[in-house]
């Protein structure tokens, strides 16, 4: 895998982290009874771009030791991490389904 295509990995999957965060922070919005306006948000900060960057440093370094273990490492922990990351949106997206058809009952 080039190096490269690891970093956008790298970046998407931080970058979905932050929807998975904005989803739970709606959902427990959601459940302490708040209005949609006023859930609040999450940062991108120190998601993107500090882990991104560091993993990806840190799959170079390894990489110049035992190539191409370092860049194979990181993405296949990326991977689990973005599968585990999607489950978590799609179960908090029902969720907040089912608790806004609580609410207008």
């Amino acid at each position: 895998m080039p190096s490269w295509l690891l970093l956008v990995f790298l970046f998407a999957t931080w970058f979905v982290w932050t929807i998975a965060c904005a989803a739970e922070k709606a959902v427990h919005g959601a459940r302490c009874g708040l209005p949609e306006g006023k859930r609040g948000g999450v940062s991108v900060l120190p998601g993107i771009p500090i882990f991104p960057l560091a993993f990806w440093g840190i799959a170079l370094l390894i990489d110049l030791v035992v190539a191409p273990w370092g860049t194979w490492g990181i993405a296949l922990a990326h991977a689990v991490f973005l599968v585990l990351l999607l489950v978590s949106i799609v179960r908090n997206w029902f969720r907040l389904a089912s608790l806004e058809k609580k609410v207008k009952v």
